[in-house]
C-alpha cells in the first residue's frame, strides 16, 4: 500500500493549480470514505484505541515523550486511515478522468 504524505503525492492530482488540488483532495477523501463504508469507522477506532494504548503504556514524559506519542499517533491515522481512504478516491478520481492530459 502506497503512503499518501501529501497532496502532491497523489498521481491524479499531479500538474493542477493548488486550489483545484485541495478541491479535488476534499473529494477524494469524501468518496473514498463513501466507497469503503464502515471499514473506514473500524480503521479510525482502531487507530484511536491503538493512540489510547500506547500513550498509556508508554512511560515517555515531558514535552518530548508527548511529540514522539503525537507523530506515532499521526502516523497510524495516515497508514489506517487516511492511505486507504485516498486509494480509494482515486479510483473516483480516474472515473472522472483525472489525470487531464
Amino acid at each position: 500500500m502506497k503512503i499518501y504524505w501529501t497532496i502532491d503525492n497523489v498521481p491524479e492530482l499531479k500538474g493542477l493549480d493548488k486550489q483545484e488540488q485541495k478541491r479535488l483532495f476534499k473529494e477524494c477523501n469524501k468518496e473514498g470514505r463513501k466507497r469503503i463504508g464502515s471499514a473506514f469507522w473500524i480503521r479510525l477506532v482502531i487507530a484511536i484505541v491503538l493512540a489510547a494504548v500506547i500513550a498509556m503504556f508508554l512511560p515517555l514524559g515531558g514535552v518530548l515523550g508527548g511529540a514522539m506519542i503525537g507523530v506515532f499517533v499521526a502516523f497510524l491515522f495516515i497508514v489506517l486511515v487516511q492511505s486507504p481512504t485516498i486509494e480509494a478516491g482515486r479510483i473516483w478520481l480516474q472515473e472522472q478522468g483525472y489525470p487531464k492530459e
